[in-house]
């Protein structure tokens, strides 16, 4: 079934040297020598067929494929050490996981997939709420929350989850009106509130000169949404906010420019280094579901 996993102590010596880019740092975490360090790094090189390391003089320096290969061992690991604690500590039963999400991930995205993780994870009761205010993880008691900023929040532990990667889209009826890219200045701009200046962003992204002047303003791009489907105006959504209504046809895509806004979305837990196996149940959930939206860098 895992036909890939290379030796574990292999891994764990790879990913501590990784961090020290140290091995003599690497064998005492680990209260080996360094010889033993360098010995498993090798076994994993040779099993992988690749270097990970480059050994220069009295510097060690991880190669393209070892930069690449490291967050997915330390996140692997972290999630196994989190896993063998939980068992350990917390004896499975029933259990309240609060996750605080954004309006509009919460109504167009999660609610229609969360029965999935429930049935994987029964004994978890999900309060699931929404919000789009800074979160205090001492203050407010959630357990996760998702959040999208320009910036990664500080005072917690943040984790990537995606670009916000958007698409030009509006209904079909408003497409047959469209030749060519600068003909959206015709039509009605719908805005995002909180986030002004992406119409700007997006017109020096692909190269449009801007001057419409009609304009329609709402919260949330759940509300957008809804807007472009009722034929109001064009609207910049992220793709995967709307892929029942391009499925179904209700919205189009005119054109194909691409544009990837300031904004990023992020996991946030509390600061603690032991996250509670059910938190990382649901992250590494989430993860995999956001998987074809992350880029290959993530």
């Amino acid at each position: 079934m895992f036909q890939y996993l290379p030796p574990l102590n292999a891994l764990r010596a790879f990913e501590a040297a990784a961090r020290h880019l140290s091995f003599t740092l690497a064998g005492k975490e680990l209260f080996v020598t360094h010889g033993a360090i360098s010995k498993q790094v090798k076994t994993l090189e040779n099993y992988l067929g690749l270097t990970l390391f480059m050994r220069l003089h009295r510097q060690l320096v991880l190669t393209d494929e070892g930069i690449r290969y490291q967050p997915h061992v330390q996140t692997a690991l972290q999630s196994l050490n989190n896993a063998t604690y939980d068992l350990k500590n917390q004896p499975l039963h029933t259990q309240t996981l609060s996750i605080n999400v954004l309006p509009s991930l919460s109504i167009s995205w999660l609610i229609p997939r969360i029965e999935e993780f429930k049935s994987q994870y029964p004994h978890l009761f999900v309060d699931l709420s929404i919000g789009d205010f800074p979160v205090d993880f001492s203050q407010q008691n959630y357990d996760i929350a998702i959040r999208s900023t320009t910036e990664p929040p500080r005072g917690m532990t943040v984790i990537d989850l995606m670009d916000e990667d958007l698409c030009l889209v509006c209904s079909p009826k408003l497409a047959k009106k469209l030749s060519k890219v600068s003909d959206i200045n015709k039509m009605t701009l719908l805005k995002h509130t909180t986030r002004p200046r992406l119409w700007e962003q997006w017109a020096d992204s692909v190269g449009v000169d801007l001057t419409a002047k009609k304009n329609f303003a709402v919260e949330h791009f759940y509300m957008l949404s809804q807007a472009a489907v009722s034929g109001i105006g064009m609207a910049l959504i992220p793709r995967f906010f709307i892929e029942k209504e391009l499925s179904e046809g209700s919205l189009v895509l005119p054109f194909h420019e691409t544009f990837t806004s300031p904004y990023r979305y992020y996991i946030l837990t509390s600061s603690s280094k032991q996250l509670p196996l059910k938190t990382q149940l649901f992250i590494d959930w989430l993860l995999a579901l956001f998987s074809s939206y992350r880029h290959p860098s993530l």
